[in-house]
C-alpha cells in the first residue's frame, strides 16, 4: 500500500486548479496578487468586498465536495478550507469574528496525519500576516492568556465611557467576539473557567446597570450562553441582543 505524503505547500499558494474550477482559481490568484506583501486587513473596499465572496465561494464548494462520496477525503476539499481562511483574512483581517468561523474549518484538521502540519503553516502564516491586538486594550483575560477581553473606551458625552469589546484568542491571533456598533459596552468581564468568561453587556445610551444583559462566552465551542438559555453563535450574538433589545417594552432596556 503506497504511503500518501503530508501536505506541504507553501502559503498561500493552491496547486493547480483540479476541482476547484479554473474561474474559483483565476480569482484567488487575483486575490493574492493584490495581497502580495501587504498586511490583512487590505485598505481597498473594493478588493475586502470580492475577498469576502470568494471565501464563501470557496468554502461552498468544499462544503459540497465534501457531500460527495466520490471525493470524500480528498486533499482538495482541504486546499478550497485554506483559501477561503486565507481569502477571509485579507478581506476583514486576523482579529474578525467572520475570520474566526473560516479558521475554524481550517483547524478541523489540525489532528490529521497528512494535514496538521500544513495546518501549522496556516497558523504562522496568519500570525506574520494579520494585526497584532493591542495590549493597552486588555480589560481581563484567562488564567494563562489564552483568551483575553479587549476593549476600546471612548468618552460618548458628559464624562460617560463605552467599552467596546472584542474576545480574542492569542495562540491563533483571531477575535472570537466582536460588535459591528461601537455603542455595545462590556463594563465588566469576569472569567468563570480557563475558557469561559461572563460579560455584563449594555448598549448607549442605556446608562443604568438593571439596563445590562449577562452574557457567558465559551471560547472553546465559540458559542454564547445567555441568562434565558440556548446556545448562539458568537457571530449571531449581536443581532440577537439587538432584536431582544428592540422587543424589550419601553424602559426596560
Amino acid at each position: 500500500m503506497t504511503r500518501l505524503e503530508p501536505l506541504d505547500l507553501p502559503l498561500p499558494d493552491y496547486p493547480a486548479p483540479g476541482l476547484i474550477g479554473e474561474a474559483l482559481y483565476l480569482r484567488y490568484a487575483a486575490l493574492m496578487a493584490q495581497a502580495a506583501n501587504r498586511s490583512a486587513p487590505l485598505a481597498d473596499d473594493a478588493v475586502r468586498h470580492e475577498g469576502r465572496r470568494l471565501a464563501s465561494d470557496l468554502l461552498g464548494q468544499a462544503i459540497t465536495l465534501g457531500s460527495s462520496k466520490a471525493h470524500e477525503g480528498s486533499d482538495e476539499i482541504y486546499w478550497l478550507v485554506q483559501s477561503a481562511a486565507i481569502a477571509s483574512l485579507f478581506a476583514d483581517g486576523a482579529q474578525c469574528a467572520e475570520f474566526a468561523r473560516y479558521r475554524q474549518h481550517v483547524a478541523y484538521y489540525s489532528e490529521g496525519c497528512r494535514t496538521a502540519g500544513q495546518v501549522n503553516a496556516f497558523d504562522r502564516y496568519v500570525a506574520a500576516n494579520g494585526q497584532p491586538a493591542v495590549e493597552d486594550e486588555v480589560q481581563s483575560r484567562s488564567a494563562d492568556d489564552h483568551y483575553r477581553v479587549m476593549v476600546r473606551p471612548w468618552e460618548a458625552g458628559n464624562t460617560h465611557w463605552v467599552y467596546s469589546p472584542r474576545v480574542l484568542d492569542t495562540h491563533q491571533g483571531t477575535c472570537l467576539l466582536s460588535f459591528q456598533d461601537a455603542c455595545w459596552s462590556a463594563d465588566v468581564s469576569t472569567w468563570h473557567s480557563g475558557s469561559t468568561v461572563e460579560l455584563a453587556l449594555r448598549k448607549y445610551p442605556s446608562h443604568r446597570a438593571c439596563d445590562g444583559i449577562r452574557v457567558i462566552i465559551d471560547c472553546t465551542k465559540r458559542c454564547a450562553l445567555l441568562e434565558a438559555g440556548g446556545e448562539i453563535e458568537l457571530a449571531d450574538l449581536e443581532a440577537v441582543l439587538d432584536a431582544r433589545l428592540e422587543g424589550a417594552e419601553p424602559g426596560s432596556r
